[in-house]
């Protein structure tokens, strides 16, 4: 490409915190993210004549694998990944001196190719958050136009805040059933009847019940709806549409308070034909383009252009643990495609010519949604209830924190004796809304691969582990009485003390329905926070470093996602959420791209529906 090559828009970023586009601006994990390809596209089939450029750091993902066939989104976090970034963070003496890694896509689509593709929404009231900051346009009345018009749902039809005619596919597994799924939709209605089981859990409203999952999988093709396929791939044979791979973006170049441009890997650089041109970008390439706060931009030798200092502030994500359960030898698991790849080729032929079978199944067939009730809160702790009450009484959301089911990773048991099948997720357990509040910033002004000065300040707050200690309690409640349970897998549970009642069983069988809850004392409960410092992770939500909100309030960007003193520069992904959101933040990061699509428009003159 030449060097100074005319672009109207240019999506451009990193991998982690924010990307640039000038002209607009799309980010995500990537500078090809998901907020960029719906970004891209919309504007593309708007006016085919824009010229757009997007610069991935990954590679492209169109009909590849490990992208397509939902049963191998496993496969995109082992080690050695090329689809995914993992980043480490600073060990943390609130993980008992672990170091937190959050794994980030890494392809065109961002982490819409590489997620679990679970459907789960937040409650209303996380956007009607988000208009308290004086944020124009963003109330939940005036995002859910966006939220139903990039979805099909499928599962159901005539629901008023779901969409039938979007891009995205929402369905129902089509694979045979493997029933761990059902059997915890059926525990909840004998053992835990106050809360309901409901056919549908994302209508903005229900936080407290027990639902079949729904899932970002094609229902005809059984493939996975991803953003670059959906987007961005279909618009693939118009020439103004670019997209670069392999290519690191270092900054956004500013010229008297315009960005002008890109400045990514071999110094090529890119300019817009327009002065009215725009740009995106994520928040460790706004730092090293003299966005940020001074003494951040200082300490790496870069000219302080713009004092933001809310930039790569605020970082907010979900975290869990995955306690890991024995089921009997007779459960149908995901575990010949799981543990043996090439055993995916048995199911192909299936898969290619009906869109069913396992190559469809992402593993998950239930979940739970969870607000703590007065009376749960009661039978806990003192200090415990103290912490979770005063959460539940400053918080407004209707939705509270996420306790699900899945069937994730049904491998062999670790004891090479006992070659037992085992699930962790049964009790994959998420908090929504923990008090963590981050930061991410850059560790060199030059080299745009230099590792973060990353703090994601996991469980720093008590009322977080307060949180994951009753999720806990609640989810292994809930397993001991499903049909298909063994016992658990001790190493991977609290290490409770010897002679406790509540000590965990190497080979167990399951409990009748009114069998007596266990009974934990002070001691146990030190061993589950003590458990959940050892394992908890992240969920791979990360969010919040260029906040929407006022400056003086530590804000990056205003209601139409300009960046603050800057012009034609614009932040559009997950970064600009000025609080948490309750859910898998793809379909909060689909509708930012629908919302941004519509405001680029408009500043471009275009008619956009």
């Amino acid at each position: 490409m030449s060097e100074h090559s005319a672009f109207d828009i240019i999506f451009a970023g990193g991998e982690f915190d924010s990307s640039p586009t000038i002209t607009h601006w799309s980010a995500g994990p990537t500078s090809g993210g998901t907020t960029a390809c719906v970004v891209a596209g919309r504007l593309a089939a708007a006016d085919p004549s824009l010229k757009i450029l997007i610069i991935e750091s990954g590679q492209h993902s169109n009909d590849v694998p490990i992208h397509v066939q939902p049963c191998r989104s496993v496969q995109n976090l082992v080690p050695d990944s090329a689809t995914v970034s993992f980043h480490a963070g600073k060990a943390s003496i609130h993980l008992n001196g672990r170091v937190p890694v959050v794994p980030c896509g890494r392809s065109v689509g961002g982490g819409s190719t590489v997620n679990f593709m679970l459907y789960v929404r937040g409650a209303a009231s996380d956007y009607d958050d988000w208009a308290t900051f004086g944020n124009e346009g963003w109330s939940f009345s005036e995002v859910l136009p966006f939220f139903k018009k990039f979805e099909t749902f499928a599962p159901i039809s005539n629901r008023l805040t779901h969409g039938y005619s979007g891009p995205i596919g929402i369905s129902t597994v089509k694979a045979a059933e493997i029933e761990i799924g059902s059997q915890l939709l059926d525990v909840g209605k004998m053992y835990d009847p106050d809360r309901p089981y409901v056919d549908d859990c994302n209508d903005f409203k229900t936080s407290d019940a027990y639902s079949p999952a729904h899932l970002y999988i094609d229902p005809a093709t059984g493939k996975r709806c991803d953003a670059a396929s959906r987007y961005l791939y279909p618009y693939s044979d118009n020439p103004n549409l670019r997209v670069l791979v392999d290519k690191s973006v270092k900054r956004v170049i500013l010229k008297n308070g315009r960005a002008v441009g890109v400045e990514y890997s071999a110094d090529t650089r890119s300019s817009p034909g327009s002065s009215d041109d725009f740009i995106t970008i994520m928040a460790s390439k706004t730092e090293r383009s003299g966005i940020g706060a001074p003494s951040v931009l200082e300490k790496n030798k870069v000219d302080v252009l713009i004092d933001l200092p809310g930039v790569g502030e605020r970082y907010q994500d979900h975290c869990g643990a995955l306690p890991v359960y024995h089921v009997s030898d007779e459960t149908e698991t995901m575990d010949d495609v799981w543990s043996n790849p090439e055993a995916i080729t048995a199911y192909l032929n299936e898969w290619k010519v009906n869109g069913t079978g396992k190559i469809t199944h992402n593993g998950i067939e239930a979940i739970m949604k969870v607000r703590p009730t007065a009376a749960q809160l009661a039978s806990e702790r003192v200090c415990v209830a103290k912490e979770m009450g005063n959460i539940l009484s400053t918080q407004s959301r209707q939705s509270y924190g996420s306790h699900r089911n899945s069937i994730w990773i049904p491998s062999r048991s670790l004891r090479n004796q006992r070659e037992q099948i085992y699930l962790c997720g049964l009790l994959h357990l998420v908090e929504f809304y923990p008090e963590l509040l981050g930061s991410v910033h850059i560790t060199s002004g030059e080299d745009a691969n230099a590792p973060l000065d990353f703090d994601p300040d996991f469980c720093s707050k008590p009322g977080d582990i307060a949180q994951l200690n009753l999720f806990y309690k609640m989810a292994r409640e809930r397993a001991r009485r499903m049909p298909t349970y063994r016992g658990e897998v001790t190493a991977l549970h609290p290490q409770f003390p010897a002679g406790s009642p509540a000590a965990c069983k190497e080979s167990d069988l399951p409990v009748a329905m009114d069998a007596p809850d266990i009974v934990y004392s002070e001691a146990d409960d030190e061993a589950i926070a003590k458990y959940h410092r050892d394992v908890v992770l992240s969920i791979w939500h990360s969010l919040g470093t260029c906040a929407m909100k006022p400056r003086d309030q530590g804000g990056v960007v205003d209601a139409r996602l300009n960046v603050y003193g800057v012009q034609g520069l614009k932040v559009a992904d997950l970064s600009i959420c000025p609080t948490n959101v309750g859910n898998n933040t793809y379909s909060t990061a689909l509708m930012i791209g629908e919302k941004v699509a519509t405001i680029i428009a408009e500043d471009l003159g275009l008619k956009f529906e």
